[in-house]
């Protein structure tokens, strides 16, 4: 009874079809007996005419079959409609989701193909080959460009934003045009079977809260390698100490039992986790007591190849990683602009950001839910008509859950309202 009773369909269904049961049941007990035998049939028929069955039949049996099956007739209408009413909406919940197995697995046949080569097998993020070229379209120097993971876009970006970036690629990228309305090869059937199929690999909430800190923990580790690149194991422990007491004892203790070859499984995973709630420890009070500066991790996290960051499209050459490029080629300087932060790239220059937004907290809101198409945005902003400023935070697409929590995208915003 409850399963018939989960819809209003269902329950309708079920009383018409009980209603109608009921009122055959009284009609079988009350009206249907043999008719009374009536007097008045014809006696004498025309030469032309056969004898037909007389007033007793015809009036009784004759007429009692062909009411019969009148009545089976209406009663097998009136139970079908109903129970094929009751069975509808699962017949059309199945059909869809039929539909976006077939299309899912259409799509990943495509991905394969065509994404993962730069995207990584099941949109983890990888990297693609590039050409740098000057103003003028001479060749500078091949690099590789980091392309974002792809099994959080649906998060950030609606299917129609994610549709127009696959029609038209991204321009200053390796993205090329897949669709036909871009010059494409690709029809639109095809580029929503893609979709589909990303819909299918999207992470969930938590892991995507966990990406985002083992990001975290990696720019605060790189950073003070950065700091002392020729710096001794033990000048780094110092150093790791100095940021947060305990934190260069325990990624010692890491390494050796990481090098020790009968090291059992257990003790690694625990130096890790030791390792791991130490600097999520650091990140809490950073993020607490210097907002700014946790809001520059976030801001350049290069977790999920880097689709988390603001850096990607805000900081010109860092998806490839401009400064590793120069100083690995000094003669390229002049030809290659080093980064700087927030200087602007596929994105707007975030350099004197504050007089656009003229509150942290407008400009937390726009981030938080991103450009729709054709929105005004801040004191003379307007997004394009594809929208292709991402949302980062809760509500941004139709998908339950954020990439950033509100906290996080006020220290974004505490960064780029220093940048000068």
């Amino acid at each position: 009874m409850i399963i018939f009773a989960a819809s209003t369909q269902r329950t309708i269904g079920l009383v018409i079809a009980v209603v109608v049961a009921a009122g055959f049941a009284i009609y079988v007990l009350f009206n249907l007996r043999q008719g009374r035998k009536e007097i008045g049939a014809e006696i004498e028929l025309a030469p032309n005419r056969k004898p037909y069955y007389d007033d007793d039949t015809l009036e009784t049996k004759r007429l009692d079959i062909a009411l019969a099956g009148g009545v089976a007739t209406l009663i097998i209408i009136a139970l079908a409609l109903p129970l094929y009413w009751l069975g509808e909406p699962g017949r059309q919940k199945g059909f869809d989701e039929f539909t976006e197995t077939v299309f899912a697995s259409r799509g990943g046949e495509a991905y394969e193909e065509l994404c993962a080569q730069c995207h990584g097998a099941g949109g983890v993020g990888g990297q693609a080959a590039y050409t740098v070229l000057d103003d003028d379209g001479r060749y500078i120097a091949s690099v590789n460009w980091t392309a974002p993971a792809l099994n959080n876009i649906l998060y950030r970006f609606s299917i129609e934003e994610v549709t127009h970036i696959l029609n038209y690629g991204r321009p200053q990228s390796p993205m090329p045009a897949w669709g036909a309305p871009g010059g494409g090869p690709l029809t639109s059937q095809q580029l929503e079977t893609i979709v589909e199929y990303l819909s299918v690999i999207q992470l969930t909430p938590e892991q995507m809260e966990e990406e985002v800190q083992a990001g975290l923990r990696e720019s605060v580790l790189k950073e003070i390698r950065d700091q002392n690149p020729e710096a001794a194991e033990s000048e780094l422990q110092e150093a790791y100490n100095v940021l947060f007491p305990g934190l260069g004892d325990a990624l010692a203790e890491q390494t050796a039992i990481q090098q020790d070859s009968e090291a059992a499984v257990e003790d690694i995973d625990a130096a890790k986790t030791t390792v791991e709630r130490l600097l999520d420890d650091y990140l809490v009070l950073l993020a607490t007591s210097n907002a700014e500066k946790y809001g520059e991790y976030l801001f350049n996290n290069p977790a999920g190849a880097g689709s988390y960051a603001c850096a990607r499209c805000h900081t010109a050459g860092s998806s490839w990683n401009a400064n590793q490029v120069l100083q690995a080629n000094p003669s390229l300087e002049g030809l290659i602009d080093p980064e700087v932060p927030g200087s602007g790239g596929f994105g707007p220059s975030l350099i004197g950001v504050a007089s656009q937004f003229t509150s942290a907290f407008s400009q937390s809101q726009f981030i938080s839910v991103g450009c729709e198409a054709n929105l005004q945005y801040g004191m003379n902003g307007v997004c394009e008509p594809s929208g292709q400023m991402p949302g980062f935070g809760y509500n941004a697409t139709d998908l339950e859950g954020s990439m950033l929590s509100p906290e996080q995208i006020d220290a974004i915003v505490e960064y780029e309202r220093a940048m000068r």
